[in-house]
């Protein structure tokens, strides 16, 4: 039974913004898949991971592999991939969730593993806190070169074979997720039929008479102004930067900005209908969910890990974001529980 809850499901949880009360009419929970092998002796021990999001879908494996048998538990290794992909390595830990493009550009930057990221607290995918991040710099400029692909841009297929190319050889990717977290550029519903908007080929032609706001770093990252002008020739009237996500969603709700770049898992989309710009030619950098695990990760714990992964749509990543960021949050553990139960917080 697929656990992806439809928007009206979604719609319940924006109680959850104000108040710490569990939505009702709970979604039935998937069974847990049997195990073709027995569960280990040792622990499966799964890292927190860089953002809000991968340390509830940590819980969420955690408690399906429970399920099934297993000795699991969600452990604290850093937010930054030096820390987590390092006590991969080393054994510590066993299982962690992360996001195929940061990954990879990460990875293709990393001797040895590198710089810190910051995970914000409303579980978007994290800024780069270093010079030395390759996504807040050069490297995320030749994502196609890296990958071999020429002049054709990279989509969620090159970037997920590409991680797997340059993981160290103790470590290995799961099954992705169909989630994504992703930025993309979103303006109103009013916005969007004024200038017949779907995508961004048709923002393009009328870029140069709209604001667009950003957050902060957008201005410095290769698939920001630079990317937009080459791929779309857009070019604003003006960017506006905003240090506050609710400031900038304000901003454009009040039509200060027309256009705004937000994460697809943002809970402010759904909340304000936004009309999420299609982006044909891959301009920005696919930011898939993707487990990554120790080879000696047993195989009936990756049939586990996997089938969880498998119901983990960007709508589940929108409702963690909402129960961990809501004005009472629920903690990462209590928020994969409610997911685990189908919604019943009892």
């Amino acid at each position: 039974m697929s656990r992806r809850r439809t928007t009206a499901g979604l719609l319940a949880v924006v109680a959850l913004t104000g108040c710490g009360g569990a939505p009702e009419a709970p979604v039935a929970p998937s069974p847990v898949p049997a195990a073709t092998t027995s569960a280990p002796a040792g622990p499966v021990r799964i890292a927190a991971g860089p953002t809000g999001q991968t340390a509830v879908l940590a819980h969420v494996y955690a408690g399906r592999l429970q399920e099934a048998g297993f000795d699991a538990g969600v452990v604290d290794a850093g937010t930054s991939r030096a820390d987590y992909l390092g006590a991969l390595e080393r054994g510590d830990v066993d299982v962690v969730a992360d996001y195929s493009g940061n990954l990879y550009l990460y990875l293709r930057g990393r001797a040895p593993v590198g710089p810190a990221t910051t995970a914000p607290s409303d579980g978007a995918t994290p800024a780069p806190t270093s010079p030395a991040d390759p996504e807040g710099g050069g490297l995320a400029e030749d994502l196609s070169e890296l990958l071999g692909l020429g002049d054709e841009r990279a989509d969620d297929e090159d970037v997920l074979a590409g991680v797997q190319d340059v993981l160290p050889e103790e470590l290995r990717t799961l099954e992705p997720a169909p989630a994504e977290n992703t930025v993309a550029v979103v303006v109103t519903r009013a916005t969007a039929v004024e200038h017949g908007l779907s995508d961004l080929e048709d923002l393009g032609p009328v870029c140069g008479e709209l604001a667009v706001g950003t957050d902060l770093d957008f201005a410095g990252r290769s698939y920001g102004p630079e990317g937009l002008e080459d791929a779309y020739e857009c070019v604003p009237g003006r960017y506006v930067p905003f240090g506050d996500q609710d400031d900038l969603v304000d901003a454009l709700l009040e039509d200060r900005v027309q256009a705004a770049a937000l994460f697809t898992a943002s809970p402010a989309i759904e909340d304000n209908a936004l009309v999420v710009l299609a982006d044909p030619l891959h301009n920005f950098v696919p930011q898939r969910v993707v487990p990554v695990a120790a080879e000696e990760l047993p195989d009936a714990a990756v049939e586990v890990v996997n089938a969880v992964s498998a119901q983990i749509g960007t709508d589940d990543l929108v409702l963690m974001t909402r129960m961990t960021s809501a004005r009472d949050p629920y903690t990462p553990a209590e928020a994969a529980r409610y997911w685990l139960e189908g919604g019943d917080d009892t």
